[in-house]
């Protein structure tokens, strides 16, 4: 049960550090929009959404996998 929930956790702060990153700080993902900020936010959330999905849930399994690797280590010594 607790490597479950710390896959969990770990796929979940790097997918939504992954996706976040990818809407706001790459320029070339960025949507240029002169509108509120509230607006701005979601729209740029929901430009180009499978591709930042898909990339941040490979980047979230690699960071989980990564993970219980360290944890099957510290637990074998």
């Amino acid at each position: 049960m607790k490597k479950a929930v710390i896959f969990a956790i770990v796929f979940a702060v790097v997918f939504t550090a992954v996706y976040f990153v990818m809407s706001f700080l790459i320029p070339g993902l960025r949507i240029k929009l002169e509108a509120e900020p509230a607006v701005l936010f979601a729209e740029s959330l929901k430009s180009m959404f499978l591709f930042k999905a898909i990339v941040g849930v490979c980047a979230g399994g690699a960071a989980g996998a990564v993970s219980l690797l360290i944890m099957r280590r510290k637990n074998s010594r």
